[in-house]
């Protein structure tokens, strides 16, 4: 039992160094219009609360953690169920990230984005495309993720939904 214990352990950091190692970049097709069919009251004054004093780096790291928190990836957006797709998760963490900003004064903001997942120069999507089942195409043409504008000009991009697949550790 200790002996598969550890090659558990040995296996899933080898599988998290890879991931760190491997360059995967975002690359943008189009905006997502914003939504905010789930964001309730008592939400908002938990992300105040515990964001007051937050740096924007903090802030983004929360949302990510929080939304991991709030949903488990489904095919169909269901937030209030705990439930969505990358549309859902981009929806919502760009809503927390948001909100916090907002709240703790920061003129950095998110948006929910549309776009594809490049890994060692091969788009993601392209091959899911061409070898998912036509019923699973329209599911996997493209894929949803966050835009980042930081305070000072410059944009980059973070993904909820991979983030929670890799790294939210968080049981619902």
């Amino acid at each position: 039992m200790k002996k598969v214990i550890r090659n558990v352990a040995i296996g899933l950091a080898v599988m998290i160094a890879v991931v760190m190692l491997i360059p995967i970049s975002f690359v943008k097709t189009s905006d997502r219009g914003v939504t905010h069919d789930y964001f309730p009251e008592e939400l908002k004054g938990r992300i105040k609360a515990e964001t007051a004093g937050y740096s924007d780096e903090e802030i983004v790291k929360y949302s990510l953690d929080l939304t991991a928190e709030l949903l488990r990836f489904t095919r169909v957006n269901a937030l209030k169920d705990g439930k969505a797709n990358c549309v859902g998760y981009a929806q919502l963490c760009s809503n927390i990230c948001n909100y916090a900003f907002a709240a703790c004064h920061s003129k950095a903001r998110t948006k929910p984005v549309v776009g594809t997942i490049v890994i060692c120069g091969v788009d993601v999507c392209k091959v899911a495309y061409a070898l998912a089942p036509a019923k699973d195409k329209n599911f996997v043409k493209d894929h949803d993720f966050v835009e980042y504008h930081h305070q000072d000009g410059t944009t980059s991009f973070f993904d909820p939904s991979i983030y929670d697949v890799s790294f939210g550790l968080h049981g619902k």
